[in-house]
């Protein structure tokens, strides 16, 4: 038989398998975390219907009769903005016995995908790794894919009540916040462009023109207070705010994970702003749990480290190749 078969000619069978078996879940760090839902959402997630356009997925029969199932996508809306073929790699997991991540070979899969994408006119090619995958961090490398981050996630309480100390330039008006309107989007693309964080996998690339990533951290502002990539955007309750923070809610989610969690997703502080989250952080915190929030997860840069009301989740490498 051929190496492998498209995995839309046996997705509802994968999706099967990975829901019992896949080795970890997203979110399974969180205490009290329904991790039998997590699991389920994300082998929905890998396994969902998808364009034949944008579908790099196959399934891969080993010499050794084994099976592995590669999970891969063309991004539609990253290859319009940048101009070119973009593609994110989710993994490549065992579909039979043992199950196991850290021993199966997984360089062939990884050598199909590549070649799948280059047929494709895919130019990037990038892959989140959980550092338990050793067999993919093996293959990776043998690739020559690059290093480009190393993520933490983290998790805290939002019904936990944090006091800080206010610093003592802090005006009055730091304690207050307000939604983002479609008036602040000039401020807050400006902050989006000048806070560079030099560790993150855009600023970090040298791949990607500076250009291009002022040109995204402004669509990333503009789209977040529009509602798009963002349920809520809050801002300093002034009149040209420096400073916002980004949230989903997930809610269609909070079923399925047995806690209602909500996400912070983006943020940027101008430099005479600095402290603003410190201050308004218990009075963000209790927002969120008037709209029935119980816990909050993200992520950043392992080289910015964690504040002390956070915890560590998990970890995560970011690898790219050009093709």
């Amino acid at each position: 038989m051929s190496e492998l078969k498209p995995l839309a000619e046996e997705r509802e069978a994968t999706r099967e398998i990975l829901a019992r078996r896949l080795p970890w879940s997203p979110l399974a760090y969180i205490p009290g975390i329904n991790t039998a839902g997590d699991r389920q959402l994300f082998a929905e997630e890998l396994t969902r219907a998808m364009s034949a356009e944008n579908d790099l997925r196959f399934i891969h029969e080993l010499p050794s009769g084994g099976r592995t199932a590669v999970i891969a996508q063309l991004l539609p809306w990253d290859s319009e903005f940048f101009g070119y073929g973009v593609a994110r790699l989710d993994g490549i997991f065992p579909l039979d016995e043992p199950f196991n991540q850290q021993t199966i070979d997984v360089g062939r899969p990884l050598e199909l995908l590549i070649d799948q994408a280059r047929q494709r006119g895919i130019k990037y090619l990038f892959a989140p790794v959980d550092p338990r995958d050793l067999s993919l961090l093996r293959a990776l490398g043998d690739q020559r894919f690059t290093l480009l981050e190393t993520r933490i996630h983290y998790h805290f309480n939002v019904q936990i009540v944090h006091y800080v100390r206010l610093p003592d330039h802090a005006p009055d008006v730091w304690t207050r916040f307000r939604e983002a309107t479609e008036n602040d989007i000039p401020f807050l693309a400006q902050v989006a462009r000048d806070s560079v964080n030099p560790y993150d996998r855009f600023h970090g690339d040298p791949w990607f023109a500076s250009e291009d990533v002022d040109r995204l951290m402004t669509r990333w502002v503009e789209e977040s207070v529009r509602g798009n990539f963002a349920d809520l955007t809050v801002v300093p309750d002034v009149d040209e705010p420096k400073a916002f923070i980004t949230y989903r809610f997930h809610k269609d989610k909070w079923d399925r994970w047995g806690m209602h969690l909500v996400q912070p997703v983006l943020s940027a502080v101008a430099p005479e702003y600095l402290g603003w989250f410190a201050v308004v952080g218990p009075l963000l915190n209790q927002h969120l749990r008037e709209i029935g929030a119980q816990y909050a997860f993200g992520k950043t840069q392992i080289t910015l480290g964690l504040d002390a009301t956070v915890h560590f989740g998990k970890g995560e490498h970011i690898f790219r190749r050009v093709l």
